[in-house]
């Protein structure tokens, strides 16, 4: 029988670019940046953000020129999205611009490793505060080296849900009221980091414990979402099926119970697919 292809050669290669990148956001951090608007006045990206981009994929590509990739500030630029079933580069060179932009330290880097349209490995790192969280499909889930898991909360009333605000468009805002409305009286309380990567990390290594979002893309959250699965974390479309990397939505909680109490109750919007 052939062996198995783990993708150890990719995953060590992946982790040393990621770490390269590091330096140039962490020389970037506290200098003014120059930034751009995308979609609207909450949607920016900075010439750090696609310098990033740039370096990764230049390296990727040079050491594996057979695989596809899908980035974000590539698509912003008119690339198409598209998720085949080849090996492929998932990248966001700086998930959370805004805090990025006014020197917060919540940022990431997101590099996830898919293949038959599954993540295989992801590495998520922040370089600032010298964070990192990697996991392989059925390998568990790390950081800083350091096996993780998601809590043993089993009680909305005892969980630390996480919330963002996001591109503030009428039937979001109407969202987010709707859902505060709902979830804050029933929780214990509610954080918003700005980056959908640090969110779903640290629910991966217990320090929140649900989360749930609509409107963002595959290189917010492929990646970060095999890291809570493999922290045993559970992770969903809002609709509670299997989770659609291109739906652009995720339902991820510490334990199916908690899923169980947050699911009827979300509020949602119909998002375009990616």
């Amino acid at each position: 029988m052939a062996e198995v292809n783990t993708w150890d050669t990719e995953f060590e290669f992946a982790l040393e670019i990621v770490k390269k990148v590091g330096e140039i956001i962490k020389n970037a951090f506290l200098r003014d940046k120059v930034v751009t608007e995308k979609s609207s006045a909450t949607d920016l990206v900075t010439e750090t953000d696609q310098e990033v981009e740039r370096v990764l994929i230049k390296g990727l590509e040079n050491k594996f020129p057979n695989y596809r990739f899908i980035g974000e500030e590539s698509v912003a630029g008119g690339l198409k999205c598209e998720l085949t079933h080849d090996p492929t580069w998932v990248i966001d060179p700086i998930d959370g611009t805004t805090n990025f932009v006014h020197s917060n330290p919540h940022i990431c880097t997101i590099l996830a490793f898919m293949v038959e349209q599954e993540v295989e490995f992801s590495i998520v790192y922040n370089p600032i505060l010298d964070q990192l969280w990697t996991a392989r499909r059925g390998k568990g889930a790390f950081y800083n080296g350091a096996k993780i898991q998601v809590s043993s909360c089993k009680s909305l009333g005892s969980a630390i849900l996480v919330q963002e605000v996001g591109s503030a468009t009428p039937d979001r805002v109407n969202m987010l009221t709707t859902n505060s409305t709902t979830f804050i009286p029933r929780v214990r309380s509610i954080r918003s980091y700005g980056s959908a990567g640090i969110n779903l990390v640290y629910l991966a290594m217990g320090s929140v414990d649900a989360y749930f979002e609509m409107g963002f893309h595959i290189w917010d959250y492929a990646g970060p979402s095999l890291i809570v699965r493999e922290a045993g974390g559970v992770v969903q479309d809002v609709s509670g099926s299997k989770i659609d990397y291109l739906a652009r939505n995720i339902l991820a909680a510490s334990t199916p119970e908690l899923i169980e109490q947050i699911r009827p109750n979300i509020s949602t919007i119909t998002m375009e697919r990616d």
